[in-house]
């Protein structure tokens, strides 16, 4: 879906999508609450509500281990958004995690081009379009939690410069884990990899210190 026809997805919608009804609206509006977790902008949704039950699902397995993202007053915020053109989800504040209306809409689109990005090395080997939110859950653990990403990482890899540990990492986790110098993504692409369950082997240590930290951390 190319950006042109991200943009234009809500106007596509008015003229001949089918949003949900009220029934179904408020059956996921009464799913994402018994999870404490907030949604916005759904009403007029046009997918499948069962979509949004299973990436509220894989939210709520990983606050098991991290439980201030479905805490009352800082927990995730589920958005739908028209205007993400063509990334797949990103996260706005702390712990509002805004997913691409366009391809949560589609999920055949949604796998599709997920998988060629896996195919590329961009996302962890292993992962499927479920690890997208995921993923998301990765960056609120590190803005709650206060994770220093690239802290824990050197811990892990030993002493090294920072252009050396992001080159290793685009072979052992993503090339993804590697967009930004400060290693806002190295969190996330462990997340994908961990909760996805794909035995990358950095992930997983990774993931295990993280949830160190925030056992320490969770009165913050």
């Amino acid at each position: 879906m190319n950006d042109t026809a991200m943009s234009s997805y809500k106007a596509l919608v008015a003229q001949s999508g089918s949003p949900i009804t009220e029934e179904e609206f408020q059956d996921l509006r009464g799913y994402a609450n018994v999870h404490s977790i907030k949604l916005s902008g759904f009403k007029d949704f046009v997918g499948d509500i069962q979509i949004i039950k299973t990436v509220i699902d894989d939210i709520y397995v990983i606050s098991e281990d991290f439980p201030l993202i479905v805490d009352e007053k800082q927990g995730v915020w589920l958005e739908l958004d028209y205007n993400l053109g063509t990334d797949f989800a990103t996260t706005r504040g702390e712990h509002i995690i805004h997913l691409n209306a366009g391809y949560y809409s589609d999920i055949e689109e949604l796998e599709k081009e997920y998988e060629k990005a896996v195919a590329d090395g961009r996302f962890v080997k292993g992962t499927d379009w479920r690890t997208i939110s995921r993923h998301e859950i990765g960056h609120v653990v590190a803005n709650l939690y206060h994770i220093d990403p690239l802290e824990i990482a050197l811990s892990i890899k030993g002493k090294m410069s920072k252009a050396e540990l992001l080159e290793i990492l685009g072979d052992e986790l993503s090339l993804y884990s590697t967009e930004y110098n400060d290693g806002r993504e190295i969190i996330s692409e462990s997340f994908s990899g961990f909760y996805g369950g794909t035995g990358n082997a950095f992930a997983e240590a990774f993931v295990e210190k993280c949830k160190k930290v925030g056992e320490q951390n969770e009165i913050i």
